[in-house]
Protein backbone atom coordinates (compact mmCIF):
# COMPACT_ATOMS: atom_id res chain seq x y z
CA UNK A 1 0.00 0.00 0.00
CA UNK A 2 1.30 3.43 -0.94
CA UNK A 3 2.08 5.67 2.04
CA UNK A 4 1.45 9.40 1.93
CA UNK A 5 3.19 11.95 4.13
CA UNK A 6 1.36 14.69 5.98
CA UNK A 7 2.41 17.39 3.52
CA UNK A 8 0.95 15.46 0.59
CA UNK A 9 -2.34 14.86 2.42
CA UNK A 10 -2.66 18.57 3.28
CA UNK A 11 -2.00 19.54 -0.34
CA UNK A 12 -4.53 17.00 -1.59
CA UNK A 13 -7.18 18.25 0.85
CA UNK A 14 -6.65 21.84 -0.25
CA UNK A 15 -6.83 20.82 -3.88
CA UNK A 16 -10.11 18.98 -3.32
CA UNK A 17 -11.61 21.95 -1.48
CA UNK A 18 -10.60 24.38 -4.22
CA UNK A 19 -11.92 22.15 -7.00
CA UNK A 20 -15.20 21.79 -5.11
CA UNK A 21 -15.61 25.57 -4.83
CA UNK A 22 -14.67 26.09 -8.49
CA UNK A 23 -17.07 23.44 -9.77
CA UNK A 24 -20.02 23.94 -7.41
CA UNK A 25 -19.73 27.55 -6.30
CA UNK A 26 -19.95 28.98 -2.77
CA UNK A 27 -20.23 26.39 0.03
CA UNK A 28 -19.95 26.32 3.81
CA UNK A 29 -17.23 24.47 5.69
CA UNK A 30 -19.80 21.92 6.87
CA UNK A 31 -21.06 21.31 3.33
CA UNK A 32 -17.50 20.83 2.05
CA UNK A 33 -16.77 18.40 4.89
CA UNK A 34 -19.87 16.36 4.09
CA UNK A 35 -19.30 16.40 0.32
CA UNK A 36 -15.64 15.39 0.47
CA UNK A 37 -15.80 13.11 3.49
CA UNK A 38 -13.10 15.12 5.29
CA UNK A 39 -13.52 15.85 9.00
CA UNK A 40 -14.61 19.41 9.83
CA UNK A 41 -11.45 20.27 11.78
CA UNK A 42 -9.27 19.35 8.80
CA UNK A 43 -11.47 21.38 6.44
CA UNK A 44 -11.31 24.37 8.80
CA UNK A 45 -7.52 24.15 9.02
CA UNK A 46 -7.12 24.00 5.23
CA UNK A 47 -9.65 26.79 4.71
CA UNK A 48 -7.85 29.05 7.19
CA UNK A 49 -4.60 28.68 5.25
CA UNK A 50 -6.33 29.27 1.91
CA UNK A 51 -8.04 32.40 3.24
CA UNK A 52 -4.73 33.71 4.55
CA UNK A 53 -3.15 33.26 1.12
CA UNK A 54 -6.10 34.96 -0.59
CA UNK A 55 -7.11 31.93 -2.65
CA UNK A 56 -10.58 31.73 -1.10
CA UNK A 57 -12.72 34.38 0.59
CA UNK A 58 -15.46 34.37 3.19
CA UNK A 59 -18.86 35.71 2.25
CA UNK A 60 -21.91 36.57 4.28
CA UNK A 61 -23.63 34.18 6.65
CA UNK A 62 -26.41 32.09 5.14
CA UNK A 63 -29.81 33.52 6.09
CA UNK A 64 -31.98 31.46 8.42
CA UNK A 65 -33.62 31.50 11.83
CA UNK A 66 -32.62 28.15 13.28
CA UNK A 67 -29.20 27.34 14.75
CA UNK A 68 -25.83 28.78 13.88
CA UNK A 69 -25.79 30.29 10.41
CA UNK A 70 -22.91 28.98 8.26
CA UNK A 71 -20.56 31.29 6.37
CA UNK A 72 -20.17 30.65 2.66
CA UNK A 73 -16.71 30.31 1.15
CA UNK A 74 -15.87 31.59 -2.33
CA UNK A 75 -13.02 30.73 -4.65
CA UNK A 76 -11.23 33.99 -5.48
CA UNK A 77 -11.65 33.82 -9.25
CA UNK A 78 -9.84 37.14 -9.70
CA UNK A 79 -6.80 36.30 -7.60
CA UNK A 80 -4.94 36.38 -10.89
CA UNK A 81 -5.70 36.10 -14.60
CA UNK A 82 -4.28 34.51 -17.70
CA UNK A 83 -4.09 35.52 -21.34
CA UNK A 84 -5.46 33.30 -24.11
CA UNK A 85 -3.87 33.91 -27.53
CA UNK A 86 -4.73 31.90 -30.65
CA UNK A 87 -2.83 32.48 -33.89
CA UNK A 88 -4.73 30.89 -36.77
CA UNK A 89 -4.80 31.26 -40.57
CA UNK A 90 -7.70 33.73 -40.15
CA UNK A 91 -6.20 36.09 -37.60
CA UNK A 92 -5.28 36.33 -33.94
CA UNK A 93 -7.80 36.05 -31.10
CA UNK A 94 -6.78 37.41 -27.70
CA UNK A 95 -8.67 37.31 -24.40
CA UNK A 96 -8.03 38.26 -20.79
CA UNK A 97 -9.53 35.49 -18.63
CA UNK A 98 -10.09 34.90 -14.92
CA UNK A 99 -9.55 31.63 -13.04
CA UNK A 100 -12.97 30.15 -13.83
CA UNK A 101 -12.79 30.89 -17.55
CA UNK A 102 -14.80 34.12 -17.70
CA UNK A 103 -13.62 36.47 -20.45
CA UNK A 104 -12.89 39.92 -19.01
CA UNK A 105 -12.16 41.47 -22.40
CA UNK A 106 -11.08 40.25 -25.83
CA UNK A 107 -9.71 41.43 -29.16
CA UNK A 108 -9.25 40.22 -32.73
CA UNK A 109 -6.34 41.07 -35.00
CA UNK A 110 -6.94 40.52 -38.71
CA UNK A 111 -4.00 40.01 -41.02
CA UNK A 112 -3.28 42.99 -43.29
CA UNK A 113 -2.41 42.12 -46.89
CA UNK A 114 1.28 42.95 -46.47
CA UNK A 115 1.92 41.58 -43.00
CA UNK A 116 5.00 39.73 -41.81
CA UNK A 117 5.15 37.35 -38.87
CA UNK A 118 7.37 39.81 -37.03
CA UNK A 119 5.09 42.83 -37.33
CA UNK A 120 1.93 40.86 -36.53
CA UNK A 121 3.57 39.48 -33.38
CA UNK A 122 4.67 42.97 -32.35
CA UNK A 123 1.12 44.18 -32.95
CA UNK A 124 -0.18 41.33 -30.78
CA UNK A 125 2.12 42.36 -27.93
CA UNK A 126 0.79 45.93 -28.12
CA UNK A 127 -2.85 44.79 -28.18
CA UNK A 128 -2.27 42.55 -25.17
CA UNK A 129 -0.87 45.59 -23.39
CA UNK A 130 -4.12 47.45 -24.05
CA UNK A 131 -6.19 44.54 -22.72
CA UNK A 132 -4.17 44.62 -19.51
CA UNK A 133 -5.43 48.16 -18.88
CA UNK A 134 -8.73 46.51 -17.88
CA UNK A 135 -7.30 45.10 -14.64
CA UNK A 136 -5.79 47.22 -11.84
CA UNK A 137 -2.39 45.53 -11.55
CA UNK A 138 -1.91 44.99 -15.29
CA UNK A 139 0.79 42.49 -16.21
CA UNK A 140 1.54 41.85 -12.53
CA UNK A 141 -1.86 40.10 -12.29
CA UNK A 142 -1.09 37.67 -15.12
CA UNK A 143 -0.03 34.16 -14.15
CA UNK A 144 0.57 32.57 -17.55
CA UNK A 145 -0.31 32.60 -21.25
CA UNK A 146 -2.31 29.89 -23.02
CA UNK A 147 -1.11 30.03 -26.61
CA UNK A 148 -2.28 28.54 -29.91
CA UNK A 149 0.22 28.07 -32.74
CA UNK A 150 -0.87 28.67 -36.37
CA UNK A 151 0.56 25.30 -37.43
CA UNK A 152 2.21 22.23 -35.96
CA UNK A 153 5.52 22.74 -34.23
CA UNK A 154 8.43 20.54 -33.24
CA UNK A 155 8.16 19.20 -29.70
CA UNK A 156 11.96 19.24 -29.49
CA UNK A 157 12.66 22.79 -30.66
CA UNK A 158 9.25 24.46 -30.28
CA UNK A 159 9.63 25.94 -33.76
CA UNK A 160 6.83 25.97 -36.34
CA UNK A 161 7.62 23.38 -39.00
CA UNK A 162 5.43 24.50 -41.88
CA UNK A 163 2.78 27.11 -42.59
CA UNK A 164 2.12 27.22 -46.35
CA UNK A 165 -0.83 29.62 -46.22
CA UNK A 166 0.38 32.20 -43.73
CA UNK A 167 3.60 34.01 -44.46
CA UNK A 168 6.76 34.02 -42.39
CA UNK A 169 5.88 31.69 -39.52
CA UNK A 170 8.15 28.74 -40.32
CA UNK A 171 11.02 28.50 -37.84
CA UNK A 172 9.50 30.84 -35.24
CA UNK A 173 9.56 29.64 -31.63
CA UNK A 174 6.34 31.19 -30.33
CA UNK A 175 6.69 29.89 -26.79
CA UNK A 176 10.09 31.52 -26.33
CA UNK A 177 8.92 34.74 -28.00
CA UNK A 178 6.00 35.23 -25.60
CA UNK A 179 8.02 34.12 -22.57
CA UNK A 180 10.66 36.72 -23.39
CA UNK A 181 8.11 39.47 -24.03
CA UNK A 182 6.04 38.95 -20.87
CA UNK A 183 8.27 36.92 -18.54
CA UNK A 184 5.40 34.48 -17.94
CA UNK A 185 4.93 30.74 -18.30
CA UNK A 186 3.52 29.78 -21.71
CA UNK A 187 1.55 26.61 -22.45
CA UNK A 188 1.33 25.84 -26.16
CA UNK A 189 -0.84 23.78 -28.52
CA UNK A 190 -1.48 24.16 -32.23
CA UNK A 191 -4.67 26.03 -33.08
CA UNK A 192 -6.53 23.03 -34.54
CA UNK A 193 -6.12 21.04 -31.33
CA UNK A 194 -7.32 24.06 -29.37
CA UNK A 195 -10.34 24.39 -31.67
CA UNK A 196 -11.07 20.71 -31.03
CA UNK A 197 -10.81 21.30 -27.29
CA UNK A 198 -13.11 24.33 -27.55
CA UNK A 199 -15.75 22.35 -29.43
CA UNK A 200 -15.57 19.51 -26.93
CA UNK A 201 -15.84 21.88 -23.95
CA UNK A 202 -18.59 24.18 -25.18
CA UNK A 203 -20.69 22.04 -27.52
CA UNK A 204 -20.01 18.33 -27.01
CA UNK A 205 -18.98 17.76 -23.39
CA UNK A 206 -20.97 14.51 -23.36
CA UNK A 207 -19.05 13.12 -26.36
CA UNK A 208 -16.02 10.91 -25.68
CA UNK A 209 -14.93 10.19 -29.26
CA UNK A 210 -14.95 12.97 -31.83
CA UNK A 211 -13.24 14.11 -35.01
CA UNK A 212 -12.96 17.85 -35.53
CA UNK A 213 -12.28 18.91 -39.12
CA UNK A 214 -11.45 22.49 -40.12
CA UNK A 215 -11.65 23.28 -43.84
CA UNK A 216 -10.18 26.64 -44.68
CA UNK A 217 -6.94 27.60 -46.46
CA UNK A 218 -5.72 24.11 -45.80
CA UNK A 219 -7.35 21.28 -43.88
CA UNK A 220 -6.61 20.09 -40.37
CA UNK A 221 -8.16 17.72 -37.88
CA UNK A 222 -8.27 17.11 -34.16
CA UNK A 223 -9.06 13.73 -32.64
CA UNK A 224 -10.73 13.03 -29.29
CA UNK A 225 -10.51 9.42 -28.08
CA UNK A 226 -11.95 8.36 -24.72
CA UNK A 227 -12.50 11.99 -23.78
CA UNK A 228 -8.93 13.15 -24.44
CA UNK A 229 -7.38 15.00 -27.36
CA UNK A 230 -4.69 12.83 -28.89
CA UNK A 231 -1.49 14.22 -30.36
CA UNK A 232 0.44 11.20 -31.64
CA UNK A 233 4.14 10.40 -31.44
CA UNK A 234 5.45 13.80 -32.52
CA UNK A 235 2.33 15.94 -32.18
CA UNK A 236 1.21 15.50 -35.79
CA UNK A 237 -1.92 13.41 -35.29
CA UNK A 238 -4.62 15.07 -37.38
CA UNK A 239 -2.38 16.27 -40.22
CA UNK A 240 -4.88 14.85 -42.67
CA UNK A 241 -3.93 17.38 -45.34
CA UNK A 242 -1.39 14.84 -46.55
CA UNK A 243 -3.83 11.97 -47.05
CA UNK A 244 -3.27 10.76 -50.64
CA UNK A 245 -7.01 10.60 -51.29
CA UNK A 246 -8.85 11.56 -54.45
CA UNK A 247 -11.12 9.90 -56.97
CA UNK A 248 -8.06 9.61 -59.18
CA UNK A 249 -4.54 10.05 -57.85
CA UNK A 250 -2.44 12.53 -59.81
CA UNK A 251 1.09 11.39 -59.02
CA UNK A 252 2.59 14.30 -60.93
CA UNK A 253 0.82 16.69 -58.55
CA UNK A 254 2.09 14.70 -55.58
CA UNK A 255 5.64 15.07 -56.87
CA UNK A 256 5.22 18.83 -57.28
CA UNK A 257 4.26 21.67 -54.95
CA UNK A 258 0.89 20.23 -53.99
CA UNK A 259 2.76 17.67 -51.91
CA UNK A 260 3.98 20.51 -49.70
CA UNK A 261 0.43 21.75 -49.23
CA UNK A 262 -1.05 18.29 -48.77
CA UNK A 263 -2.67 16.32 -51.58
CA UNK A 264 -6.02 15.93 -49.83
CA UNK A 265 -6.32 19.60 -48.95
CA UNK A 266 -5.12 20.67 -52.40
CA UNK A 267 -8.17 18.97 -53.84
CA UNK A 268 -10.90 20.20 -51.52
CA UNK A 269 -9.91 23.16 -49.36
CA UNK A 270 -11.19 26.69 -49.98
CA UNK A 271 -8.21 27.51 -52.23
CA UNK A 272 -9.43 24.76 -54.55
CA UNK A 273 -12.95 26.20 -54.32
CA UNK A 274 -11.63 29.70 -55.04
CA UNK A 275 -9.87 28.42 -58.17
CA UNK A 276 -13.10 26.83 -59.41
CA UNK A 277 -15.02 30.04 -58.69
CA UNK A 278 -12.38 32.28 -60.33
CA UNK A 279 -12.57 30.27 -63.54
CA UNK A 280 -16.37 30.35 -63.52
CA UNK A 281 -16.64 34.09 -62.85
CA UNK A 282 -14.06 34.85 -65.53
CA UNK A 283 -15.97 32.76 -68.05
CA UNK A 284 -19.25 34.48 -67.15
CA UNK A 285 -17.74 37.97 -66.96
CA UNK A 286 -18.87 38.40 -63.34
CA UNK A 287 -16.87 40.70 -61.06
CA UNK A 288 -16.52 39.10 -57.62
CA UNK A 289 -13.87 39.53 -54.93
CA UNK A 290 -13.02 35.86 -54.46
CA UNK A 291 -10.44 36.70 -51.79
CA UNK A 292 -13.51 37.16 -49.59
CA UNK A 293 -14.87 33.62 -49.26
CA UNK A 294 -18.25 34.87 -48.06
CA UNK A 295 -18.74 36.37 -51.54
CA UNK A 296 -18.15 32.97 -53.13
CA UNK A 297 -20.54 31.37 -50.64
CA UNK A 298 -23.22 33.96 -51.42
CA UNK A 299 -23.02 33.14 -55.15
CA UNK A 300 -22.87 29.42 -54.41
CA UNK A 301 -26.16 29.60 -52.55
CA UNK A 302 -27.98 31.42 -55.38
CA UNK A 303 -26.25 30.22 -58.58
CA UNK A 304 -27.15 26.62 -59.47
CA UNK A 305 -24.42 26.29 -62.11
CA UNK A 306 -21.64 27.41 -59.77
CA UNK A 307 -23.04 25.19 -57.04
CA UNK A 308 -22.89 22.17 -59.34
CA UNK A 309 -19.31 22.94 -60.39
CA UNK A 310 -18.10 23.26 -56.80
CA UNK A 311 -20.01 20.22 -55.58
CA UNK A 312 -18.67 18.08 -58.42
CA UNK A 313 -15.19 19.47 -57.87
CA UNK A 314 -14.73 18.76 -54.16
CA UNK A 315 -17.49 16.79 -52.43
CA UNK A 316 -16.47 13.29 -53.53
CA UNK A 317 -12.84 13.80 -52.52
CA UNK A 318 -13.88 15.40 -49.24
CA UNK A 319 -16.20 12.45 -48.57
CA UNK A 320 -13.34 10.00 -49.18
CA UNK A 321 -11.21 11.71 -46.54
CA UNK A 322 -13.99 11.92 -43.96
CA UNK A 323 -15.02 8.31 -44.56
CA UNK A 324 -11.42 7.16 -44.08
CA UNK A 325 -11.16 9.03 -40.78
CA UNK A 326 -14.46 7.59 -39.55
CA UNK A 327 -13.41 4.03 -40.38
CA UNK A 328 -10.05 4.42 -38.63
CA UNK A 329 -11.14 6.44 -35.57
CA UNK A 330 -14.75 5.25 -35.07
CA UNK A 331 -15.99 8.58 -33.64
CA UNK A 332 -19.44 9.35 -32.30
CA UNK A 333 -19.50 12.60 -34.26
CA UNK A 334 -17.59 14.56 -36.91
CA UNK A 335 -17.65 18.34 -36.43
CA UNK A 336 -16.75 20.49 -39.45
CA UNK A 337 -15.62 24.11 -39.14
CA UNK A 338 -13.90 26.78 -41.23
CA UNK A 339 -15.16 28.93 -44.09
CA UNK A 340 -16.75 25.85 -45.64
CA UNK A 341 -19.68 26.20 -43.20
CA UNK A 342 -20.81 29.25 -45.21
CA UNK A 343 -22.05 26.83 -47.89
CA UNK A 344 -24.89 25.88 -45.57
CA UNK A 345 -26.96 22.83 -44.75
CA UNK A 346 -27.64 21.74 -48.34
CA UNK A 347 -23.90 21.30 -48.96
CA UNK A 348 -23.56 19.38 -45.69
CA UNK A 349 -26.39 17.01 -46.62
CA UNK A 350 -24.79 16.26 -50.00
CA UNK A 351 -21.47 15.61 -48.27
CA UNK A 352 -23.08 13.30 -45.71
CA UNK A 353 -24.82 11.36 -48.48
CA UNK A 354 -21.50 10.66 -50.20
CA UNK A 355 -19.78 9.75 -46.92
CA UNK A 356 -22.53 7.29 -46.01
CA UNK A 357 -22.14 5.57 -49.39
CA UNK A 358 -18.58 4.67 -48.41
CA UNK A 359 -18.96 3.32 -44.87
CA UNK A 360 -21.05 0.49 -43.38
CA UNK A 361 -22.43 2.60 -40.52
CA UNK A 362 -23.58 6.17 -40.04
CA UNK A 363 -22.04 8.72 -37.71
CA UNK A 364 -23.24 12.23 -36.96
CA UNK A 365 -21.66 14.87 -39.23
CA UNK A 366 -22.42 18.46 -38.26
CA UNK A 367 -21.21 22.00 -38.84
CA UNK A 368 -19.68 23.84 -35.89
CA UNK A 369 -21.87 26.32 -34.05
CA UNK A 370 -18.87 28.05 -32.44
CA UNK A 371 -17.24 28.91 -35.78
CA UNK A 372 -14.27 31.27 -35.29
CA UNK A 373 -14.70 31.23 -31.48
CA UNK A 374 -13.72 27.57 -31.11
CA UNK A 375 -9.97 28.23 -30.92
CA UNK A 376 -10.29 30.93 -28.27
CA UNK A 377 -12.53 28.72 -26.14
CA UNK A 378 -9.97 25.94 -26.56
CA UNK A 379 -7.15 28.17 -25.34
CA UNK A 380 -9.25 29.12 -22.32
CA UNK A 381 -10.04 25.46 -21.55
CA UNK A 382 -6.38 24.53 -21.95
CA UNK A 383 -5.53 27.23 -19.42
CA UNK A 384 -8.21 26.05 -17.00
CA UNK A 385 -6.97 22.47 -17.30
CA UNK A 386 -3.46 23.66 -16.47
CA UNK A 387 -4.76 25.48 -13.38
CA UNK A 388 -6.78 22.40 -12.40
CA UNK A 389 -3.73 20.14 -12.74
CA UNK A 390 -1.64 22.39 -10.52
CA UNK A 391 -4.41 22.83 -7.95
CA UNK A 392 -4.89 19.07 -7.76
CA UNK A 393 -1.19 18.30 -7.33
CA UNK A 394 0.30 21.11 -5.25
CA UNK A 395 -1.92 24.17 -4.74
CA UNK A 396 0.41 25.84 -2.22
CA UNK A 397 3.34 25.67 -4.61
CA UNK A 398 1.21 26.80 -7.56
CA UNK A 399 -0.35 29.83 -5.90
CA UNK A 400 2.88 30.86 -4.17
CA UNK A 401 4.56 31.20 -7.57
CA UNK A 402 1.83 33.37 -9.06
CA UNK A 403 1.78 37.18 -8.99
Amino acid sequence: MKKYNQQYIKARNKGQILKMLIEKGPMSRAAISKELGIVKSTVSESVAELIESGVIEEGKKVSGNIGKRPILLYFNKSLFYFIAVVISPHGINIALVNLIGEIITEDLIEYPSNYTAENILNSTVKRIGKLLDNIPAGLDSIAFISLGSPETFSKKTGKIRWAPYIKGWVGIDLKTFFENEFNKNVILKDHVKLETLGEQWKSFDNISNMIYLVITKGIGAGVVIDGKIREGYNGYLGEIAFLPLAEKIDYTAIANQEKNLGYFESNCDIIKIKNIADEYFKKKGIQVNTDDFSSIAAYYNKDAELKKLINNGIIKTMALGIAAMIIIMDPEIVVINGEIVNFGQEFLELLKTDVYKLIPFKRQIVFSELKDKSGLYGAIKNGLDWVDFNISNNPDHFFSRQP
